[in-house]
């Protein structure tokens, strides 16, 4: 470096020397203040004063604040009955002092301006946050965020059907107000007043690590609650605590079940078994048949051999057809006890859904069979029925011979 080039530098440092002098001993005589607020500034301040319609409050600067009547009108009449001398409340500076005025102070603009400032904390962070649906407009919901309103977007709403007409998606929304929502936000823009928030990547992040977690714990034979949440014809899917597991129709009940609407509904809570696991695909079939009464059990009781019952044709085969006697208890009629032997085509007596009485021929509880008869039940049926006849024909001639008495 030259000589000129150091003395200029010399030179350049001793004016800054100089400048921040002057600076500090214009703070120490009180001439200039280094922490007086700006235009919207957000500062602690502490309340030195309640009047009848304003606050006087202490914002640490060199001249006290006013938070106006109209300021305070905006605010919860709770929080204002409950505001105390000497008391810490956030405040934005509305407008600076002129002269020996004091500064123009507002806690509702503060208040708004804490919550965007969570708002833009919770977006850096990605955290998971639950928040209350209040409303709804065209374009989604609308939900509760402190003292903001945050809006969660049609398509960042799980569950929630396209192609809809403009009253079905208007139901679909006012069915959400009042329900409780795991939202994460993804637009912060204060100046725009935007609070944007999804509940689709809330949803696949929690359940993403809570799924994580179950099948740390999870086993085959564990009974678990859960909450039925869509049907297939083929099943159920049950949220059991971040995993969806598949109920299959088989094994919702005993009885015949086409479809698991006939057994279930959305939203139901169930407590089902854990019957398979797989853990590299994460997938887990359920049962809730295994957790009900078995309706074989004490079966030989309830259906002896010999009785005549009710049943109710459930399909056809080549060699018979089978009746349900209750739900999860299905007999066979060989197609030689479906009718009388001089009938051409047995299997052209019954169709399903047909009621029927049956003769019970054999029970078999361990592998759960039963022999039944409509043939052999209806050789029995007129008999009885010959013995109704008969029991009517004593009556009548005893009603005859007492009216031949009587003349």
């Amino acid at each position: 470096m030259s000589d000129a080039e150091s003395k200029e530098t010399a030179l350049s440092d001793g004016e800054q020397k100089s400048s921040d002098l002057e600076l500090f001993e214009q703070y120490l005589s009180e001439e200039i203040d280094l922490d007086m607020p700006g235009r919207g500034d957000l500062r602690e301040g502490v309340i030195v004063e309640i009047r009848p319609t304003e606050l006087l409050v202490n914002v640490g600067s060199k001249r006290d604040g006013v938070v106006p009547q109209s300021d305070l009108s905006k605010l919860d009449p709770e929080f204002v009955k409950n505001l105390r001398e000497g008391q810490i409340v956030d405040v934005v500076v509305a407008k600076q002092p002129e002269d020996d005025s004091v500064f123009l102070l507002s806690i509702a603009d503060a208040q708004q301006k804490r919550d965007w400032l969570v708002a833009e904390q919770l977006l850096e962070s990605g955290e998971i946050t639950t928040h209350q649906v209040v409303g709804f407009n065209k374009g989604g919901l609308t939900v509760e965020f402190s003292r903001l309103r945050g809006f969660v977007p049609a398509s960042h709403v799980i569950d929630m059907p396209r192609n809809l007409s403009e009253d079905q998606r208007r139901d679909e929304f006012e069915g959400h107000i009042g329900r409780e929502m795991r939202l994460k936000v993804i637009e912060v823009d204060p100046k725009r007043r935007r609070l944007v928030m999804s509940q689709m990547l809330a949803e696949r992040e929690y359940r993403s690590v809570q799924r994580e977690e179950l099948f740390k714990t999870l086993a085959v034979g564990d009974v678990v609650s859960g909450v039925v949440r869509s049907m297939r014809p083929f099943g159920a899917f049950v949220d059991i605590g971040g995993v969806d597991g598949l109920l299959h129709v088989s094994e919702i009940g005993y009885g015949n079940i086409n479809h698991p609407r006939e057994a279930l509904s959305v939203g139901q809570e169930i407590d089902v078994q854990v019957i398979r696991m797989d853990v590299d695909n994460q997938r887990v079939a359920l049962s809730r048949k295994r957790l009900l009464a078995n309706p074989w059990d004490g079966i030989e009781q309830r259906y002896a051999v010999g009785t005549t019952v009710p049943a109710t044709i459930t399909r056809l085969a080549d060699f018979g057809a089978f009746a349900e006697l209750e739900a999860g208890v299905e007999g066979l009629i060989h197609i030689s006890e479906l009718a009388d032997i001089a009938v051409a085509e047995p299997l052209k007596v019954v169709r399903a859904g047909d009621k029927v009485m049956v003769k019970v021929l054999r029970v078999d509880p361990k592998r759960q069979r039963i022999g039944l008869s409509i043939r052999q039940a209806d050789e029995t049926l007129p008999s009885e029925a010959s013995a109704d006849e008969a029991s009517a024909d004593e009556a009548s001639a005893d009603e005859t011979g007492a009216d031949e008495a009587g003349e």
